[in-house]
């Protein structure tokens, strides 16, 4: 358990009229990370053997694929 958590950058709120360039960037960066954690994932879902660590990376792969589901529409609503 942590005691001191890092402090949090805000985050962008995603809206169809406010496509500035900067949003599109950090929208790419996001998708990029997303896109990382699945393969992370899907990588450590291979190695392990553990029932419980199979069921947290299943988890951990369906949550990764759902936000880049989200972070696709929101790219397609600015484009």
């Amino acid at each position: 358990m942590k005691l001191f958590q890092k402090k949090r950058k805000a985050k962008v709120v995603y809206r169809e009229h406010t496509n500035t360039p900067i949003q599109d960037t950090v929208l790419l960066k996001e998708i990029e990370k997303v896109k990382a954690d699945m393969d992370n994932a899907y990588i450590n879902f291979q190695n392990v053997l553990d029932p419980d660590l199979i069921d947290c990376y299943i988890f951990e792969s369906n949550a990764a694929l759902k936000r880049y589901h989200f972070l696709l529409k929101q790219a397609k609503k600015i484009s």
